[in-house]
């Protein structure tokens, strides 16, 4: 039995609540079991944006990694797409007349899985330029072909989107390729026409052995509800587990570029899904909760990576908590980035509350370089060498290594003039706001550009980053108003536990960021990526706008009332 379905379905959104910064939120001092205090940032590692996230029931396309899909991911036509932006490309070389393009890739399906992607086409469809996206297989036809489930963009010069049986063939030449075939009417078929080039269209196809398949889509430029195309009850085949996912494009040499594909995810249904079940959901609206703020410790407070001649370089901390810290307490981890640094154990030392102390290994040559600093806070332990230009430096508690602070500094901290000089050290501006860039600036001129073991100095004399000030508090609403304002700039995402777990991160256009889901289905985008709702959570971002200017900012927060 079929039923087509014109009616328009609301996603239920559940609550994203934006924490108040006025406390760092990497300060908190839970313990983290299996957290080796010897690898830390491998650990962080291992838990970044994979092809499969870390459950098996979820798998995500890496679209982050620039260039040829890699064969060790994908096979076939390769050498034929192209990633960049975020994005899988057709990128067929001119010269080829006519053909078509395949890749397949391992996939494992849920026991009620869900496929989700965006499509866009500079094209309109016809019978020889068209997509197919290949969710899963159902059956051997025969030692070289098989029967799958795919949904197709125009195929046979249908110009409609549709669900549908397609035989896929191998090829026995080497190199292999992949033909493919439609198996007879399409399942399910949107009366929308692809008559528009340019156009981007975000689809959601379900399936269960209890109810067969459905078909979701919607606009993405236009902002449209999710549209319940249509369903189909009878065909309800045994999915293998262990099954494949792929693109086919059959283009022309007039059209040998045009299609492009984000975001592609498989995942399982559950019953709080924002479109499952007709767009209602079993419980009710999410209500907001207070989150309980952690007391601040030892935080980061300056950094000197690139000094003068005869002058060492330090790394000072500062005691933002209302009692007395023990130095010995803490690690210090430097390097390039999260897989290559080296930890330094701190010697015993109480540290009073609102008190400073200088990491170097030559508190005597610092001493001499700036005598009107307190030589009494300067300890001495073998810290590795500080990259002048970029790098990373984490604050470590505890036998198990918990990250508590974390920075990314890179010159473009400093303002023009000042990026390969000597001598001047990187300033934290408000104990009390998350890592970013706005919270970071060049020591004033008249502090000699350091002041170690001091009170900061302010950022005078235009010494700190030209971008906007920093923001004590960053809510949902100001973060998409933010990527809203530059939907062509770049955006550079990280996710973090507070207490410094990697969670994700990946790059792409601010208009096609994972950080969009958040928007309208928080917990589903958590869930793609692996990570429980439980919070809270730090989000990191990076924009780069088109004029080259960019901007830092970070958004605490938790999902609640799930």
């Amino acid at each position: 039995m079929r039923r087509i379905h014109g009616q328009h379905v609301r996603p239920v959104m559940t609550a994203l609540m934006a924490i108040d910064h006025r406390h760092p939120a990497c300060s908190e001092q839970t313990q983290l079991p299996m957290y080796s205090y010897r690898y830390p940032f491998l650990y962080l590692l291992l838990l970044t944006f994979l092809p499969i996230c870390a459950s098996a029931q979820v798998w995500q396309a890496d679209f982050f990694t620039e260039g040829t899909p890699m064969e060790k991911h994908w096979r076939y036509d390769r050498g034929l797409y192209h990633i960049s932006g975020g994005a899988l490309h057709l990128a067929v070389p001119k010269e080829h007349a006519r053909g078509s393009a395949s890749i397949i890739t391992n996939v494992t399906l849920p026991a009620a899985p869900v496929w989700r992607g965006q499509v866009k086409m500079d094209l309109i469809p016809t019978a020889y330029n068209h997509a197919t996206i290949l969710l899963c297989a159902i059956k051997a036809l025969d030692t070289q072909s098989y029967e799958y489930v795919a949904l197709d963009f125009g195929q046979g010069g249908q110009q409609h989107i549709s669900l549908r049986r397609v035989k896929v063939e191998r090829s026995g030449g080497n190199p292999a390729y992949l033909t493919l075939s439609p198996l007879g009417r399409p399942l399910i078929s949107s009366p929308a026409v692809l008559n528009v080039s340019g156009r981007r269209w975000e689809y959601d196809v379900r399936y269960s052995s209890e109810g067969g398949w459905q078909l979701y889509l919607r606009e993405a430029d236009r902002e449209q509800e999710w549209e319940l195309i249509g369903e189909e009850e009878d065909f309800r085949p045994t999915l293998p587990e262990k099954n494949t996912f792929g693109i086919s494009c059959t283009f022309t040499s007039t059209h040998h570029t045009g299609w492009h594909f984000r975001q592609l995810r498989i995942y399982p249904a559950s019953e709080t899904d924002p479109i499952g079940d007709e767009g209602t959901s079993p419980h009710p609206d999410p209500v907001p909760t207070p989150i309980p703020q952690p007391k601040s410790g030892l935080l980061l407070s300056e950094i000197m990576p690139h000094p003068k001649a005869d002058c060492p370089e330090y790394i000072e901390l500062y005691n933002a908590s209302d009692a007395p810290c023990e130095l010995g307490d803490y690690a210090l981890a430097a390097g390039r980035d999260g897989s290559s640094y080296k930890i330094t154990p701190l010697p015993l030392r109480s540290i009073p509350a609102g008190s400073y102390i200088v990491i170097t290994k030559d508190p005597d040559a610092l001493a001499r370089a700036y005598p009107n600093a307190p030589r009494e806070v300067f300890v001495k332990a073998s810290l590795p060498r500080l990259l002048n230009q970029s790098g990373l430096i984490g604050l470590l508690l505890g036998d198990d290594g918990l990250v508590v602070d974390l920075l990314h500094y890179d010159s473009s901290l400093l303002p023009k003039g000042m990026k390969s000089k000597a001598g001047i050290a990187l300033e934290r501006k408000d104990y009390q706001v998350v890592e970013e860039a706005g919270n970071w600036h060049a020591a004033a001129r008249s502090a000699g550009f350091a002041t170690p073991g001091q009170k900061n100095s302010s950022a005078e004399e235009g010494g700190g980053n030209q971008d906007d000030t920093p923001l004590k508090r960053l809510s949902d609403e100001e973060l998409f108003t933010l990527l809203d304002s530059s939907p062509d700039g770049e955006c550079h995402f990280t996710l973090y536990r507070l207490t410094g777990e990697l969670l994700a991160r990946g790059t792409s256009l601010a208009r096609d960021s994972w950080i969009q889901s958040l928007r309208t289905m928080p917990a589903e985008a958590l869930r793609i990526i692996g990570v429980s709702a439980e919070g809270p959570l730090l989000l990191h971002i990076k924009l780069t706008r088109p004029d080259g200017t960019h901007i830092e900012r970070s958004l605490l927060f938790r999902i609640v009332g799930l």
